[in-house]
């Protein structure tokens, strides 16, 4: 691998879901890792550590390119190693000391800071006694921040200080913290020295949060979901391999380490050089999606399935059987039994909503998860931390996305009987739309769970600040209510015995006696209101009257009214209380079952993401591809037949694009043994004929097979591709001071370092950025490497016509240029560039037309001038470089013929001096020695 030269800690926040993502890697002098991330996440808000062991010149170099050319604002903010906490405003004394921290000068970056803050504030579930005895205060925590802290994981710890400090002067930590989702986050492609750096206790944490990282894709991929029974839907452990047993003692020592090093891969890595280059997530001219690969298979209906088919899509599977079985599931939504319900269910699953995010909304509008928080403690729940003036409105929001997530899970409960009664082949689709009584994953009684928030949960009346609680959710508030029924009761009561006793006339006391004031926000309650011809007790005092003479109407107060109004506002005081308390006791309900609505958004998830590659495999033109196993002592393929560049519909002229046949490698018989021996294919061709357009098309056919995708070919069969490098385009970084041939050769050392049997290379042009010499060098060298140290699959355009006379008789390397055809010009002919060369023409001034087709051989001339041409370039200016060109031309075959002497047939020529010195055949070995010089 490449040589590392600095490590980082990075802790990620998805604000939306409440998930944080930690980890902790090496990089290399191009912090290609780094830029992997940044390109993978595209963060909106970038925490750097300031002061002089902040970050570093590199890595602000870094950020401020990414910001620079990032689709969406990017900003940068320095957290320094001492920053001031500031004071809580909170009215409530226990609040504010629960929000402020122990000293008003913070220490964000320190790792035992944060580890007394997480303590503190108890964001994460408290261990049992037990464990508490044995030392172990963090048992309970999330396994990522368990492996960071026995691990010994420094850097990590030390960013998840800034991320907290950052999250708590901004009132959010708690609803995203307590939502308890902390994932490992672990670069593609690290580099090897990178873990054999530092203690062993930290070695152990990185290789700790690889384990973690890789059962959590696993989880996500869903490749362990499989037609045998057993209740858990999610396992661990590597898919069956299918290679035979290897004998390990007769191989050489590297080649036996590389084998079993495939034996460990569970995905292809693609890092961000290769994501741009490629244009997998956008493109290269505005940096938007748009026509892009993922824009071109994001048929998704729902945001979390849009999600995931994006995972599915920078990190491609590598096991075979992972990606047949992934591939099973989408044939059979697209053309098999199930491709109707699933016309079906994804008009179900555009009504889902986003499932993830709103679970996310809910569990901090409840106050707690289910991970054991303590809801009761002071400054937890939003309402007790913010004084909030627009009430209504916030209560019409919150209703608003708990219905929405009420009904995005009823639409999603639809899925299983949709599929019911249909004769699923593929065992991961089965398990996905089947429920769990059906030893499936899909949890079981969704509608059942969900009629109780129905029943008991009115969103109208909710979001018009009417809801009331329904019976049993609090016993408080049932007292309460129970209570102001039974003093409503004792005043009736108390009115039936005065009338029927004291009062007189007692008939005339039954018709007029009347409680006044007796809605819930009156004053002086329930007075009683009887003419004053009416005579009352002693104890019957007047706090009113109205009208006068014999018409006037006295307003009593009698003790026991008196007493009983006192606790009916007691009893409303805690009814009021309860009603504003009802829809968070709500909330935490539907939160404590929060792990089968996550099930159901992942259930849901995986089958959008299946649906939108099933669509993309209903387009024309496509063809499942045969993925092919690589034994040991097999070699790997690439093999397509007419494929087409999947983002490119039509050529820019207009036409309909031009489809190519390609084939490296070993190929499909039973032996593994035949075909074409050849794994590098080097490639020559006018410019502008369709060379990069060639080599990215592989690498996108390769990339859409290994997600078990359909792919624009009418046949194709590929080994699975462990890692995909690219040297493409010219670009350099002046920030970081680098030039573009500086970058163009750190992305060669990376490929030629790190390139395995199973890898994937494609090189444009190498060494274009230095003098043809310099460049000519480099590239054989490279070449070389490829061939003989790193033996992996390789496309290599170039246009040093030297470097194909090289290798053309070595059988690992096959030779291919991208055809046209030069028109003859005042002879109103037209032929092709080889016949043309051929006969000896110049080819300089004729017209040449790309045919945008791979043919065989080398093809002798670039024609750039041509290029020029169709650039606008003056034409003084191709005149004089047409001559010039010839010139050139005429020397530089004139001393190819002297010295054309090659790997291929540097033995041959020994053989021949050798033969001529035995002979004593002195004029033959003097003119072999004068064409070596």
């Amino acid at each position: 691998g490449v040589k590392p030269v600095c490590e980082y800690g990075v802790t990620l926040v998805d604000a939306i879901r409440g998930v944080v993502t930690v980890g902790q890697f090496a990089d290399d002098v191009l912090r290609s890792r780094m830029n992997t991330l940044l390109t993978t996440f595209g963060p909106s808000e970038v925490l750097i550590q300031g002061g002089e062991n902040g970050a570093s010149s590199e890595l602000l170099s870094l950020l401020k390119s990414a910001q620079s050319t990032s689709s969406r604002s990017m900003r940068i903010e320095r957290v320094n190693d001492t920053e001031m906490f500031p004071k809580s405003t909170a009215v409530d004394p226990a609040i504010r000391k629960q929000m402020e921290r122990r000293s008003s000068h913070v220490k964000p970056w320190d790792v035992d800071e944060t580890l007394q803050e997480l303590h503190r504030r108890g964001y994460y579930p408290r261990s049992s006694r037990k464990a508490d005895s044995s030392g172990d205060k963090i048992s309970r925590w999330p396994e990522v921040l368990r492996a960071c802290v026995n691990g010994g994981a420094t850097l990590a710890l030390s960013s998840f200080g800034a991320v907290l400090f950052y999250l708590q002067r901004s009132l959010i930590d708690g609803e995203i913290l307590s939502m308890g989702i902390v994932k490992a986050y672990v670069p593609p492609g690290s580099p090897s020295a990178s873990e054999g750096d530092g203690n062993g206790e930290k070695r152990d944490a990185v290789e700790n949060l690889k384990k973690i990282s890789a059962e959590e894709e696993r989880k996500e991929d869903g490749v362990d979901l499989s037609s045998g029974g057993g209740k858990s839907c999610v396992g661990s452990g590597k898919s069956p391999s299918n290679h035979q047993e290897v004998d390990f003692g007769s191989m050489d020592g590297d080649v036996a380490a590389a084998i079993a090093a495939e034996a460990e891969i569970d995905h292809m890595s693609l890092d961000g050089t290769t994501l741009s280059n490629l244009e997998i997530l956008t493109n290269s001219h505005s940096n938007t999606a748009a026509g892009s690969l993922w824009s071109k298979i994001n048929h998704t209906k729902s945001p979390h399935g849009s999600r995931l088919l994006r995972a599915w899509l920078l990190r491609p599977l590598f096991r075979k059987l992972d990606i047949e079985r992934r591939a099973d599931a989408v044939e059979e939504l697209a053309c098999g039994g199930a491709a109707v319900a699933m016309s079906e269910a994804r008009l179900a699953l555009a009504k889902c909503g986003d499932i993830e995010r709103l679970l996310s909304r809910v569990h901090s509008m409840g106050g707690a998860g289910s991970n054991g928080n303590n809801p009761t403690e002071p400054g937890y729940h939003p309402n007790e931390r913010a004084v909030l003036y627009e009430t209504v409105t916030h209560t019409r929001r919150k209703v608003g996305d708990f219905s929405r997530l009420l009904n995005g899970v009823r639409a999603a409960a639809q899925i299983p009987e949709l599929f019911s009664g249909i004769d699923i082949q593929s065992g991961l689709l089965r398990k996905i739309v089947h429920t769990t009584a059906e030893d499936g994953c899909f949890p079981a009684d969704l509608n059942e769970r969900l009629d109780w928030f129905f029943d008991n949960f009115d969103c109208k009346r909710a979001a018009e600040g009417l809801f009331e609680p329904a019976r049993g959710m609090d016993d408080t508030y049932d007292a309460a209510c129970d209570t102001i029924e039974r003093i409503e009761q004792d005043l009736e009561d108390y009115k039936n015995e005065m009338c029927n006793g004291p009062l007189q006339p007692s008939s005339l006391a039954k018709s007029s006696w009347k409680y006044a004031n007796t809605k819930e926000g009156s004053k002086d309650k329930y007075l009683i209101e009887l003419p004053v011809s009416v005579r009352v007790p002693a104890d019957f005092y007047v706090k009113g009257k109205r009208g006068s003479g014999a018409k006037q109407v006295n307003k009593y107060r009698t003790p026991v009214v008196e007493q009983l109004v006192e606790e009916l506002e007691a009893a409303l005081d805690v009814q009021r209380a309860g009603k504003a308390r009802g829809m968070q006791l709500v909330f935490a309900k539907f939160d404590s079952m929060r792990s089968i609505w996550a099930a159901t958004a992942q259930a849901t998830a995986m089958l959008d993401a299946l649906g939108a590659l099933a669509e993309t495999a209903g387009k024309p033109g496509f063809c499942r591809p045969a993925i092919v196993d690589c034994p040991p002592n097999g070699r790997p393929c690439i093999q397509v037949e007419q494929g087409r560049h999947p983002c490119v519909e039509v050529t820019h002229m207009g036409g309909d694009f031009i489809p190519n046949n390609l084939s490296l490698g070993g190929v499909t018989g039973d032996n593994g043994n035949g075909g074409d021996a050849s794994r590098v294919l080097l490639l020559s061709g006018p410019n502008m004929g369709g060379k990069s357009t060639l080599l990215r098309q592989t690498c996108l056919i390769t990339i859409l097979a290994q997600i078990g995708s359909y792919v624009p070919a009418e046949q194709c069969a590929v080994t699975p591709i462990d890692r995909i490098y690219t040297r493409l385009g010219a670009s350099d970084r002046i920030l970081m001071g680098q030039s573009t041939f500086f970058v163009e050769l750190a992305e060669t050392a990376a490929a030629v370092r790190g390139a395995t049997r199973r890898s994937l290379v494609i090189m444009d042009e190498l060494g274009r950025g230095t003098s043809t010499f310099d460049g000519t060098a480099i590239a054989s060298a490279v070449v070389k490497h490829l061939v003989e140290r790193n033996k992996c699959l390789a496309l290599f355009a170039t246009h040093y016509h030297s470097l194909l006379e090289d290798w053309k008789e070595e059988a690992s390397v096959r030779l291919g240029h991208m055809e046209c055809i030069v028109d003859g010009g005042d002879e109103d002919t037209a032929k092709d560039v080889n016949d043309a060369e051929e006969e000896g023409e110049s080819t300089s001034g004729h017209n040449i037309t790309f045919l945008y087709t791979l043919g065989d051989g080398v093809c002798p001339k670039s024609f750039g001038i041509n290029v020029a041409r169709l650039a606008g370039v003056p034409e003084e200016v191709l005149g004089k470089a047409k001559a010039v060109s010839s010139k050139f031309e005429k020397e530089m075959n004139g001393s190819l013929r002297t010295r054309k002497i090659s790997p291929a047939n540097a033995i041959a020529l020994r053989k021949r001096i050798e033969a001529a010195l035995q002979e004593e055949n002195w004029e033959e070995a003097e003119r072999l020695f004068c064409d070596l010089q």
